[in-house]
């Protein structure tokens, strides 16, 4: 007999947060079958910590030999979950502190609704609801905008894409849908893998079911300058788009990228903007262009690309006047 759910959590060094988030995935109301940990190679004090929880009963610890993201860890920790005898897996990074009845009402909501195969709560920030984890398409280009506050006054409703900040999936249609794109490292790996569920199921929000995401959002200079970050962001934003888009989706997000981004930063090379030459920006995105269209699926750890950018980024920071 199939047993409730499973909570698989993806960590990298950060220890304090994640006992928090181990903390409250213990003691949900509804208890978990299980609480897998998948831990990316972390370097602080993770292990050892990990290394004590590790011989409690429902609690299973993944140790992978590097960092391989976040898309990577959720999907060693699924595919783990899937042996595991649960009807759903939840989905959480270890920032995410779930309050203590998230799994009760999701499950009862999932009792209420069965033609619902996927579901999530509500994520707050600072104590606001933080719209950015729940979206609409908006079909043209595959581009999405969040739902906003007003929906939550509802008791549920559904939207096409949920972070994996709090995803519920049932494991019969992970079966059917496949494990997330271990390949995309960071960024809409989670994107990608809602499109391939909503091919069943939207999603059901149910907005009483509360989770606590302790990110850190920071205000950024205009205009902003890139990290080695935004490489997945323009390579797996294309790769999503080549999936699962139409040649009119293509179109539009190529327009987008090259005036956004190709354009952009050739503009500000140009005129040298805040005394900077932009070459850093300009090289990051013609790889992460090229190696879109190298192969449809290739593994570029975070470290790849801080070689790759490196020597652009020290020609760039000899340049740059604050």
């Amino acid at each position: 007999m199939l047993s409730e759910y499973a909570i698989v959590i993806v960590t990298y060094n950060r220890e304090r947060l994640l006992r928090e988030c181990v903390s409250h995935a213990i003691n949900q109301t509804s208890q978990p079958t299980w609480i897998i940990i998948v831990d990316n190679a972390s370097t602080d004090g993770t292990g050892e910590y990990l290394g004590r929880l590790d011989s409690q009963n429902n609690i299973e610890v993944i140790r992978l030999p590097q960092n391989i993201g976040g898309a990577g860890g959720f999907a060693a920790g699924m595919e783990r979950a899937l042996h595991k005898n649960v009807k759903c897996v939840l989905m959480i990074d270890d920032d995410a502190i779930l309050a203590e009845d998230y799994m009760e009402k999701i499950l009862s909501a999932r009792a209420e609704y069965p033609k619902y195969k996927a579901f999530a709560g509500t994520v707050e920030t600072g104590g606001k609801i933080d719209t950015f984890h729940r979206k609409d398409l908006r079909k043209i280009g595959l581009r999405m905008k969040n739902v906003q506050e007003e929906r939550y006054k509802q008791v549920y409703f559904t939207c096409d894409i949920v972070s994996f900040c709090g995803m519920v999936v049932d494991t019969g249609l992970i079966r059917e849908m496949g494990l997330p794109h271990a390949e995309y490292f960071i960024f809409f790996d989670d994107t990608e893998y809602s499109l391939r569920i909503n091919k069943v199921s939207k999603f059901l929000v149910v907005t009483n079911a509360k989770l606590d995401h302790k990110s850190e959002n920071k205000c950024q200079d205009r205009p902003r300058r890139y990290n080695w970050k935004d490489y997945y962001d323009i390579r797996n934003r294309i790769w999503m788009i080549n999936e699962h888009g139409n040649l009119f989706d293509k179109a539009v997000n190529f327009s987008d990228i090259f005036l956004r981004m190709v354009f952009r930063n050739w503009l500000f090379g140009a005129i040298k903007r805040e005394h900077y030459d932009w070459k850093y920006e300009r090289r990051l995105t013609r790889a992460a262009i090229r190696d879109s269209r190298a192969t449809k699926y290739a593994y570029v750890s975070g470290n790849d690309v801080e070689r790759l950018t490196h020597a652009a980024e020290k020609v760039s920071e000899s340049v740059y006047v604050k």
